[in-house]
């Protein structure tokens, strides 16, 4: 079964497309994938500072909402889902929540025109919002702002056609997944608040071939700390009646990363703590031994505890001169058809990761490598014991080692796409990791084509007992 997405994290690159109101607090705080917070004396021109999304007392007519692109964590965030479940935290807004809320959800399909230039893109899940463009432009909503009658109204049509054009014209109403419901004030007592999706709505939600959008209605003002959708993505042989998207090559690749922009206000998971060691990092005797290409970067600096301070500080291969002139994807996982790639070897410090333990984590960051990051990589795994060298495993790199070597490699995590700038986290809890509870001294990280890392986090339980904090950021 399908593990649920936090469809409403930013880690997992949702987005606020249009907010009615941010005098106190912009509504990206409430996709935030970390934990509300308050400081007691903090104010800024508008008042109290709040992690959430706060507007202003309403003295005009209607209500506040805004409205959220589900994202569902691979490289791009987009496409279809199906919902769940629904948690709501009014953290520390204890006179100032909003006493009532409702959510609707809606499908933003593809214009109906075979000769539109949206139909190879994903542009028109964020084009069809006024101002939407710019709004991610901004990175985010501005404090202190809110819109004017006319520029609302514009939002409120654009969400109405939408719906007529994904029901084929029967309905300009979204479907409504929580009705109206009271919050209760953001004490640790009273502050959480979970919903389960009723089974005629999620029937509704399968008929609209899943959803891509949410409209989080708060009645009339007020604020929230944090939204969590929980879902999973729409899956394409399921029957949809009004299904109008059109139909791309679906990626079928095995493993899925959490990713994680630099871009993002939010700090990333690698400077927050975790319960075991990384073992890769030069901190704990992490070494680079061995790379097939190193034009631009050692691959010792992938081992850094730091975060990179620019694409010199990481490991870049050159640009593979015998690459082909038209690249080529395989229509069923969307990667490049390519034997083409680069690798390197690092030895794991604290002893590696102890047998029947393993390792538990992965983080490939391409921070600052935005034109040059790999198109994919893979890692693999070895154990070698005191009779086996680190000249012996380097020489085995890039060799079949299924059968008559000392060296055997086993895979860690299969082929997956990267992006730009970002750190794309694997857990072995999430089933992303392979061969999981072996015992690893080595690891063999190949990228593909060829292209730039900035770092390689690998995490596990230690053979060795940790000797220094864990903490390096």
């Amino acid at each position: 079964m399908t593990k649920p997405l936090n469809l409403t994290s930013s880690a997992n690159n949702a987005h606020i497309l249009f907010a009615t109101d941010e005098w106190f607090a912009i509504a990206e705080n409430i996709l935030s994938p970390y934990p509300p917070t308050f400081v007691a004396d903090l104010y800024c021109d508008q008042g109290k500072v709040m992690d959430g999304w706060e507007t202003r007392r309403k003295r005009s007519a209607g209500h506040d909402w805004c409205v959220i692109m589900l994202g569902g964590g691979d490289g791009s965030g987009v496409g279809s889902f199906t919902i769940d479940s629904i948690d709501v935290d009014t953290a520390y807004f204890t006179g100032n929540q909003t006493p009532r809320i409702s959510i609707e959800a809606m499908k933003v399909s593809p214009p109906s025109s075979s000769n539109s230039i949206h139909t190879n893109n994903n542009d028109y899940l964020y084009t069809w919002m006024p101002g939407a463009v710019s709004r991610l432009a901004n990175n985010g909503g501005i404090r202190g702002t809110g819109q004017a009658v006319d520029t609302i109204q514009s939002a409120l049509s654009a969400c109405e056609q939408v719906a007529l054009q994904t029901t084929r014209g029967k309905s300009s109403e979204w479907i409504e997944v929580l009705p109206r419901t009271p919050l209760k004030p953001g004490y640790e007592e009273s502050r959480y608040h979970s919903f389960k999706i009723e089974e005629g709505v999620k029937h509704r939600l399968q008929e609209l071939g899943g959803v891509t959008h949410l409209k989080l209605n708060y009645f009339p003002d007020g604020g929230v700390a944090r939204l969590k959708v929980w879902g999973t993505k729409y899956q394409t042989n399921q029957s949809s009646s009004m299904d109008t998207t059109h139909t791309l090559n679906k990626k079928a690749t095995t493993s899925v990363s959490r990713i994680h922009p630099h871009t993002s206000p939010n700090p990333p998971p690698s400077s927050t703590n975790y319960e075991h060691p990384e073992l890769s990092s030069s901190v704990h005797g992490g070494v680079g031994l061995m790379c097939s290409n190193k034009h631009y970067g050692v691959p010792s600096n992938l081992l850094s505890p730091t975060l990179g301070k620019d694409m010199g500080d990481g490991w870049e291969t050159a640009r593979h001169p015998d690459r082909p002139p038209l690249i080529k994807k395989d229509p069923v996982t969307g990667l490049q058809v390519t034997p083409l790639m680069d690798w390197s070897i690092l030895k794991l410090g604290l002893g590696g990761a102890k047998a029947n333990n393993g390792i538990t984590r992965i983080i490939v960051d391409t921070r600052h490598f935005k034109g040059n990051f790999p198109e994919s990589v893979c890692i693999d795994g070895c154990y070698a014991d005191s009779a086996i060298s680190d000249e012996d495993v380097c020489a085995s790199a890039g060799k079949d080692t299924s059968t008559n070597s000392s060296v055997q490699w086993f895979p860690l995590l299969k082929r997956v796409a990267l992006s730009a700038d970002a750190e794309h986290e694997f857990l072995r809890d999430d089933g992303l990791i392979e061969n999981g509870g072996k015992g690893v001294t080595h690891v063999r990280v190949s990228i593909y084509p060829d292209g730039g890392l900035s770092r390689v986090r690998i995490y596990g339980v230690p053979r060795e007992v940790e000797a220094v904090p864990r903490s390096h950021l």
